[in-house]
């Protein structure tokens, strides 16, 4: 299934961060190995998660799991070069929310990403903090 038209253009995205492809993630025809695909999906899903994390208070803290993710892949890098890993919020739900990105490549998107987040606590899911909750709403991607 094809995403949606929003999640093409890098310029919906809030925060844009340029990784550089390693040697390391390249398969045997020096495309972008599907399996490190996933990890700069990683990069960017971490610096938008711990943004979010410094703005929330010590004691509402909760710890924040990774559900589930649904990757697509639609093209592909080479080496040397960069991507650009693109991260927003795509839904914010009561105990959990998903992450969207997407990688491009000059402007061509090759992949996307849904990540479904929940807030738990020692007793299983939890209610996100309401700090939280505004924040990841600034996060959103833009259709």
């Amino acid at each position: 299934m094809r995403p949606s038209a929003d999640r093409l253009v890098a310029e919906r995205f809030p925060r844009r961060m340029p990784v550089p492809v390693r040697f390391a993630d390249m398969d045997m025809f020096r495309h972008l190995n599907n399996v490190a695909a996933g990890q700069f999906y990683e990069e960017g899903r971490f610096a938008i998660l711990a943004e979010a994390n410094a703005r929330v208070p010590r004691e509402e803290r909760r710890s924040l799991v990774v559900a589930s993710v649904h990757t697509t892949f639609l093209g592909t890098a080479r080496y040397p070069g960069k991507i650009d890993v693109c991260t927003g919020i795509v839904e914010v739900g009561i105990k959990s929310f998903v992450i969207g990105q997407s990688l491009f490549v000059e402007q061509r998107c090759i992949g996307t990403a849904d990540t479904t987040v929940v807030a738990t606590d020692p007793d299983g899911a939890c209610p996100l903090p309401a700090v939280l909750v505004v924040y990841l709403q600034t996060l959103l991607i833009t259709p």
